[in-house]
């Protein structure tokens, strides 16, 4: 008996290996992205700023054109990419044809693509727009190792 399956199936080995959107990688450092610029801080989170792309740099997926990308920093590292465009059917079915099968959430209302070390939300916004958030999985250990660094540092000063 041969049994046939959906060549769609959730591909999150995938997600992971491309640890980000084009050349932006998760947990790297921001000063090796030169098609972006310093945007502002995040307010009430030290060491965490938001940077977007420069004036012509990242302005399409295929012939999607990128409305707005936010590339968000924790002490220079990458940890968040959000991606807005205008909402399209073919870069939905791409993003299927590289991930797999979108998993939903009624009750958080995400839907995406879930690795190890990388999430991918699709989140739509109105009826014009979709937004992409590649986040790392990685950035909360990174952050609670510093946490514990500062308490320990602080601590022997006693």
């Amino acid at each position: 008996m041969i049994i046939g399956t959906s060549g769609y199936s959730q591909n999150t080995g995938e997600l992971d290996k491309r640890n980000g959107f084009k050349d932006i990688k998760l947990i790297t450092d921001i000063k090796s992205h030169t098609g972006l610029e310093y945007s502002k801080d995040v307010k009430d989170k030290p060491d965490h700023a938001i940077y977007k792309a420069k004036k012509g740099s990242y302005k399409a997926i295929g012939d999607v054109q990128i409305l707005k990308l936010s590339v968000f920093t924790y002490r220079d590292l990458v940890y968040k990419i959000e991606v807005t465009t205008g909402k399209n059917e073919q870069l939905y079915r791409s993003l299927e044809k590289a991930f797999g099968k979108i998993t939903s959430s009624i009750a958080s209302k995400n839907s995406g693509w879930y690795g190890e070390k990388v999430s991918l939300v699709y989140e739509v916004e109105g009826a014009k727009k979709v937004k992409l958030i590649y986040s790392s999985k990685e950035i909360n250990r990174i952050i609670a190792q510093d946490k514990k660094k500062d308490i320990d540092s602080l601590s022997s000063e006693f």
